[in-house]
């Protein structure tokens, strides 16, 4: 079978602007989303450990620490899905064919995506609600909302593996014409499904540690206690991420896992980002073991955000790497649009303005209550 039979033809519309400034655009929303759903989802596995573990009396840090993470956790979920939106239409404007296509092939299940939305959301404010009561239900509640998300991630990672395989797409589609399919022969589905969900846990992690290191001027046991909590768990978490990396990496087709090694600019994408790994671990160990946590965790913190832009970066180069006998940029046709583009960059840092100041406002009442 030819896989080129398959695939659609180039969308007739021209592109609104540049494949360079969509590209771009699509890098910045997706590590934006990222780091959105790292908090999101991080943060509610960070939850319900502490919610549990501060059940007991032993424990008052956790208990304390679960009650102020819940009331957080559904503007966090916000954040994560105002972000997807931006980066999935970069996705679709760029590679619009691929996705559709893929989309309906797993149709059925894709459907479900909005219901879990849903369900996680109201789930994160019953427990942004009930958390201070010390209920069981809410433990509950807040368990069934992190398996929503476990499950939309499953989805999606479904949903992008298979958009990079078109050699696939008739056999799926003849085995299941009605939409119930899923990617589950694809080799690097699980490590790279892993890879994002242990991901979150890490990132989080590092998160919760600025928290702290903030935290010291106030209280400083509370704080110190954040920072070497956050910095533990970060280290474990990055150390397993390391090894479901190399796992993803050996999952990957032979000529895409080659890229990293042969072509000079994912090469050097590659190195980068296990240098940053390192670094940020060794950083963020280092100053948060301190009698009084150094700005090293700050530094370390710095490296993990970088890590996070480099491995969506690298993640973009194994999907042009899959896409490439499909892709024939050539016949791509531009209409620049350059007032439409202005107007959405100036919505886009007048939102992003708005964020950042509406953390401030946050950070400066809690300062304020404290």
């Amino acid at each position: 079978m030819n896989p080129m039979g398959v695939v659609p033809t180039t969308d007739p519309m021209p592109l609104p602007g540049p494949v360079w400034l969509m590209t771009a655009l699509l890098l910045l929303t997706f590590t934006l989303h990222v780091l959105a759903m790292n908090a999101a989802f991080g943060g509610g596995v960070w939850t319900l450990w502490n919610y549990l573990r501060g059940r007991s009396d032993q424990h008052p840090y956790s208990r304390r620490l679960a009650r102020e993470l819940a009331k957080a956790l559904p503007i966090l979920l916000a954040y994560t899905i105002s972000l997807g939106v931006a980066a999935l239409l970069f996705v679709q404007v760029l590679y619009g064919r691929f996705l559709y296509t893929s989309s309906i092939l797993i149709g059925a299940a894709w459907i479900l995506v909005i219901p879990l939305v849903i369900c996680a959301y109201y789930g994160y404010y019953y427990a942004s609600y009930t958390a201070e009561s010390g209920r069981r239900r809410t433990a509950v509640v807040l368990g069934l909302s992190l398996l929503c998300l476990a499950t939309i991630a499953f989805l999606f990672s479904n949903n992008m593996t298979l958009m990079l395989r078109p050699d696939r797409w008739m056999a799926m589609y003849r085995a299941h014409p009605n939409g119930w399919n899923l990617n589950t022969g694809e080799p690097s589905l699980l490590p790279r499904y892993l890879h994002m969900m242990v991901g979150a846990v890490a990132v989080f992690a590092a998160m919760l540690t600025q928290v702290g290191m903030r935290r010291l001027k106030q209280e400083f046991e509370y704080g110190r206690w954040m920072v070497r909590r956050g910095a533990t768990v970060f280290a474990a978490a990055a150390g397993v991420q390391f090894l479901l990396g190399m796992w993803l990496l050996l999952a990957q087709e032979r000529k895409a896992a080659m890229m990293f090694i042969t072509d000079p600019v994912a090469g050097s994408v590659f190195g980068v980002a296990l240098l940053a790994v390192v670094a940020s671990v060794l950083l963020m160990l280092i100053g948060a073991i301190a009698e009084r946590p150094t700005r090293l965790v700050h530094a370390g913190f710095g490296m993990t955000m970088l890590t996070v832009g480099l491995m969506v970066t690298m993640r973009h180069l194994l999907r042009q790497a899959y896409l490439k006998p499909y892709l024939d940029s050539a016949n791509v046709t531009v209409a620049p649009q350059t007032s439409v583009i202005l107007l959405f960059l100036a919505l886009f840092v007048g939102g992003l303005a708005t964020v950042a100041y509406m953390f401030w406002m946050v950070r400066k009442q809690s300062a304020v209550s404290t």
